[in-house]
């Protein structure tokens, strides 16, 4: 594994967790739906990262799992952060769309 790609998940894991701190903090002073959904967005986004590292230094196997030889923890943290954050959204646009 190269270097750089190793220091860019270390920064989008150094960032993620600042991230992470501030969507906890929030979670606990709101209990809307539409925001838990987009913290939750925020942390399983910092999950895929730290795997993504992990994966990268050699600590896991992210293949561990695979359908077709694609590999399930993979497609699967990758889609759940975006899902969420829509979900989050089309949530948050619904309450502020209300007659």
């Amino acid at each position: 594994m190269e270097s750089t790609s190793v220091v860019t998940l270390g920064v989008q894991l150094i960032f993620g967790f600042l991230a992470s701190v501030a969507g906890i903090a929030l979670w606990a002073h709101t209990r809307q739906p539409a925001w838990v959904l987009v913290i939750l967005a925020t942390l399983v986004g910092y999950l895929g990262v730290l795997l993504q590292l992990l994966g990268a230094l050699g600590i896991i196997n992210l293949d561990f799992w695979t359908l077709g030889g694609i590999s399930i923890l993979k497609v699967g943290v990758g889609a759940a952060s975006p899902l969420l954050y829509a979900l989050g959204l089309y949530l948050a646009l619904r309450s502020f769309l209300k007659p």
